[in-house]
């Protein structure tokens, strides 16, 4: 992992200017490179004319691809025009190996028939504890024709890799053709727009996507059949981490995408 900072000192009155063009640069990298982890414009406390930027990539490829990136070659002459001298920059490498990361496998998705006798099997079989059922209001599923859609789940209370049952329902992904299997192994995704383009890439078809709308990037998805695996591979992005998370510790569905 690479990490710079740019110090900057702005011209008086071009305050608003400069913010304006970091937001635009910020969105910018946002939506094009999956490489930058993050992306951090701060001021400090004592004086409203100073800045930092706290840039990381994942790599020196990451690093090169910005600075190829033709929003940033117009970004630099106006940014330049809103400071009193050249914004100082600094990069830093690791001198010490990454934390390891997080087990990205975190559930198992199955369809059953009978939410409750499910539940209740379940429970009685491996002697866990199920969450309340929690209704999901997807604006935008594609499996594959789009179309809004409810799905109605809950998760085991135990450690990760927990299992998830979903009630069958329609006649897409969840519906009752799926039922009596694993329909697929949940992971983490922290980047679903490259998850995206990696799977197309590889030539890995999609079976579902969930998302907020037309175009909106998916939230979740579900691949085809994994030869090797048996089964799907579920995606889900990582910002829905912090609810599932708390349905799992407090029983409780707290909100978030979809979520009633």
């Amino acid at each position: 992992m690479i990490t710079a900072t740019a110090t900057q000192l702005v011209k008086p009155g071009k305050e608003e200017e400069l913010d304006a063009l970091m937001a635009r640069l910020a969105a910018d990298i946002a939506e094009h490179e999956p490489g930058c982890l993050r992306f951090d414009y701060v001021r400090t406390e004592s004086s409203g004319r100073r800045r930092l930027v706290i840039e990381q990539y994942r790599d020196e490829a990451a690093l090169d691809a910005h600075k190829q990136t033709p929003y940033l070659r117009e970004f630099i002459p106006k940014l330049l025009d809103c400071l009193e001298e050249p914004p100082k920059v600094t990069t830093y490498r690791e001198l010490l190996p990454a934390p390891p990361a997080d087990p990205s496998f975190f559930h198992t998705g199955i369809v059953v028939p009978d939410l409750e006798k499910a539940v209740a099997r379940y429970s009685d079989v491996f002697g866990i504890e199920f969450t309340e059922p929690a209704v999901f209001q997807i604006p935008r599923l594609e499996d594959p024709d789009p179309h809004p859609a409810e799905l109605v789940a809950v998760f085991s209370r135990t450690a990760p890799p927990y299992y998830e049952l979903i009630q069958a329902a329609g006649s897409g992904i969840t519906s009752a053709e799926h039922a009596g299997k694993i329909l697929y192994y949940g992971v983490w995704e922290p980047d679903m727009r490259g998850r995206l383009e990696r799977l197309q890439e590889q030539g890995i078809g999609i079976d579902a996507a969930f998302r907020s709308g037309p175009g909106a990037v998916p939230f979740a998805l579900i691949t085809a059949v994994d030869p090797v695996l048996g089964t799907r591979i579920e995606y889900v992005d990582t910002a829905d981490r912090g609810p599932i998370d708390e349905w799992v510790r407090t029983g409780r569905y707290p909100g978030g995408v979809g979520g009633n």
